[in-house]
């Protein structure tokens, strides 16, 4: 007996009839409801997943689609009515990830949060409505009416619905035992499908999604004869993510921190739902403790993470402390009032390519700096090697692109995922392929430090045919930032050095290329110099020829904001800049080895060091 099902399995009668090969997808078994709800009875509650949560929206979202056959999905949609009955091959919005919602039946979800709290059991029969109409247009995946209906995805999240659903059905007044019957047929072909390797989406998060949910159908109805199997298929393929997918340091390799938070809830998911039930998996519970420490040092003032790849400004520090195992995040999250503090606020992933330098938050304006230069997948991957994002006070002084949209022909998904949307650097005014897996290792930290002080990051690449590109960045706690851009080339081209600034950002530039920075919501200001000269500079603020200086902040909306390019052209050069926050670096003098560079730096308050690099 697996691991998984040791304990949910115990002293249950299993339904034995002998069964044909049960991919069939017109086989129908007759099963006994009873011995289906006995592992149910057997605990006072139950740990699984729902698709939504109870909301002070939910019982206005149930009563229009009882009343008015309003489905509203989420909010980056408006409502869809439908007259009557649905044909499930709807497309309102041209849009498959509307679509892929659609059939993952999150409609469902937003009636029982509703039924949840209301009790109203018109909620509930809509709900049934809409998973017998499903269920009669998308029988099995050779007779669908969606290409969304039954794919690796939807069909993950369905099954939580589904299990949503049959919590709150099995003893409700309108219970019916053919109906009964008929759900958990179509429960065992969606663990089929998950469980077929065909049907398994490797090395992406949408793989997690299905792992937990058959893990969790699985584990709920042992009464489906590859239950266990369907159990160690799953902890199989979560071991293989762990290995592959999230390195040693508990940071996920999708290279966007929203699918690191949403890859880590998937594993907290399964993690509570084994500890509910009594089910040991250490690896996993070692998993999610680092996953979080991640977000510790990730998470900027205001509790959100930076845009960087596919992600929006999501709030990481809003979680529930029954979800949270590391004390670090845990006193992150209670302000303090439990857990205990990180001791550095500096930190760099070398195996995750990331670095993250924040100065004293408690007792200064705080400064966030985060650094990226790693390419470990293609999945959710964007052109940003050597990008960084750089607050201060409550302002967002240099900014990501952000997500946009999963279009990949829209012209500004393609600016959004180009060097150009981020603050980096590109050669002959090109991007590069994101989708290329020879990059993959590529881009490399080559060496960092971190004092009281100041620390700093030397990160490079090669990816431009012929041309090595090495950032240096330096964090000055009191209120600074160095960047050394070395250019390295047998050939002569055009470099850019990019930059893009927040929507709060008030922009003004000399003639010389300096600028003078200010937010709009604070008192702070920025001024950014050019310290060893440049053949041009250019701006731009929503430019469509060519598309430069937008951000997305929201799905499928972008908006424009104010974007730099600073040009040198040779072989090999270098630029020198400087980010002057609370404090101004007045001097730098470099002093060059065939080993190592001594950089010394003078600042405006009087102090001065000497770094090694």
């Amino acid at each position: 007996m697996s691991r998984t099902t040791s304990v949910l399995l115990a002293g249950l009668v299993f339904f034995s009839m002998a069964y044909p090969f049960i991919g069939s997808e017109e086989l129908f078994i007759e099963y006994d409801v009873n011995e289906a709800n006995e592992v149910w009875d057997n605990y006072e509650s139950h740990v699984y997943v729902k698709r939504t949560t109870p909301n002070s929206k939910s019982i206005e979202l149930a009563e229009n689609l009882v009343e008015k056959n309003e489905i509203y999905l989420m909010r980056y949609w408006e409502v869809f009515t439908f007259d009557g009955e649905l044909a499930w091959d709807e497309d309102p919005f041209n849009d498959w990830t509307w679509q892929f919602y659609f059939h993952s039946l999150r409609m469902v979800s937003h009636l029982l949060n509703a039924y949840e709290m209301s009790s109203n059991i018109s909620y509930l029969e809509k709900a049934q409505w809409f998973i017998e109409s499903w269920m009669e247009h998308n029988p099995n995946p050779r007779n669908q009416a969606s290409d969304r209906a039954w794919d690796d995805h939807s069909t993950a999240n369905r099954i939580s619905t589904m299990i949503y659903f049959w919590d709150n059905y099995r003893n409700s007044e309108i219970y019916d035992n053919v109906f009964a019957v008929e759900l958990l047929n179509m429960l065992r072909k969606h663990g089929e499908y998950t469980a077929d390797s065909d049907n398994y989406y490797w090395g992406h998060n949408h793989g997690i999604y299905q792992d937990r949910a058959l893990l969790q159908l699985a584990g709920m109805f042992p009464i489906f004869k590859d239950s266990e199997e369907w159990s160690r298929t799953g902890n199989t393929r979560l071991a293989t993510h762990i290995a592959d997918g999230v390195t040693d340091s508990g940071v996920h390799k999708e290279h966007s921190p929203a699918y690191h938070y949403l890859v880590m809830k998937l594993f907290i998911d399964v993690n509570l739902f084994n500890q509910h039930y009594g089910i040991g998996n250490q690896e996993i519970t070692d998993l999610v403790y680092n996953m979080q420490e991640y977000l510790v040092y990730i998470a900027k003032q205001d509790g959100t993470i930076p845009m960087v790849g596919d992600s929006f400004n999501d709030k990481v520090m809003s979680m529930s402390t029954e979800m949270v195992t590391n004390e670090h995040l845990l006193y992150e999250i209670s302000n303090g009032q439990k857990g205990v503090a990180a001791s550095v606020n500096d930190i760099v992933y070398t195996d995750a390519g990331v670095a993250v330098f924040k100065n004293d938050w408690d007792n200064a304006t705080p400064v966030y700096f985060a650094l990226f230069n790693a390419f470990h997948s293609i999945v959710h991957k964007q052109s940003d090697e050597l990008s960084f994002v750089l607050s201060y006070g409550n302002t967002d002084y240099l900014v990501d692109g952000g997500k946009y949209n999963f279009v990949e022909s829209d012209p500004y998904r393609q600016f959004i995922r180009s060097v150009f949307s981020h603050n980096t650097i590109s050669v002959d005014n090109q991007t590069y392929d994101f989708r290329d897996k020879d990059l993959i290792g590529n881009p490399v930290i080559e060496s960092f430090e971190i004092t009281e002080n100041y620390s700093f990051v030397k990160a490079s690449h090669t990816i431009f045919e012929g041309v090595k590109i090495t950032r240096t960045a330096f964090f000055f706690e009191h209120g600074a930032v160095y960047l050394h851009d070395e250019i390295e080339s047998d050939s002569s081209h055009s470099y850019s050095q990019i930059f893009n600034f927040g929507p709060e950002v008030n922009i003004d530039a000399t003639e010389s290329g300096d600028l003078n920075l200010s937010s709009k919501v604070d008192q702070t200001t920025v001024r950014l110099n050019q310290l060893s000269g440049h053949n041009g500079f250019e701006l731009f603020n929503g430019s469509t020829d060519p598309i430069r200086g937008w951000q997305s902040t929201t799905f499928n909306q972008v908006s424009p904001i104010n974007s730099v390019s600073y040009y040198l052209d040779g072989d090999s050069t270098s630029f020198s800049t400087t980010i002057n926050l609370a404090i101004e670096i007045i001097s730098i003098d470099l002093v060059e080895s065939d080993v190592a560079k001594l950089y010394s730096f003078t600042l405006s308050n009087g102090l001065a060091y000497e770094i090694i690099v």
